[in-house]
């Protein structure tokens, strides 16, 4: 994060993750890059996996918020308090669209490169209060 505060990295971030263009995500990772997912057994390496992720994700999740009240750094390792918010509108790892809105805190463990790319993420949440929120 050579020029940029953790505040500013955590709001592109978020901004990515809300963006239908997966190429904005995708860039924010170095090309060998991972991001590990236990809550829904995914451990995605390199930008095609990273790609694919985001494109499962933005297809089925629209409305997307994310916002940080707490962020971290110690060196190049950050961790980001998230809260993420958006609406079931496609199908979500096998689950068929419900038009439900749902909201879940997390936590993303994130290593960067001294370049500012991201080389590593392990994201932390609550996917049984996210599957509970879909079936309602």
């Amino acid at each position: 994060m050579p020029a940029e505060t953790i505040e500013q990295f955590a709001r592109r971030y978020g901004d990515a993750w809300a963006n239908p263009d997966s190429e904005v995500f995708v860039a924010m990772f170095a090309p060998d890059a991972t991001y590990r997912d236990d809550q829904v057994q995914r451990m995605n390496s390199g930008h095609a996996d990273l790609r694919d992720f985001h494109r499962h994700f933005v297809s089925a999740i629209s409305d997307i918020r994310m916002e940080f009240p707490r962020a971290f750094r110690s060196g190049n390792d950050l961790c980001l308090e998230w809260r993420f918010t958006g609406r079931q509108t496609g199908t979500y790892h096998g689950r068929p669209p419900t038009g439900t809105a749902f909201a879940s805190p997390g936590v993303a463990l994130i290593r960067l490169r001294d370049d500012g790319l991201i080389q590593s993420i392990i994201d932390y949440y609550d996917s049984g209060g996210v599957r509970k929120a879909l079936d309602k």
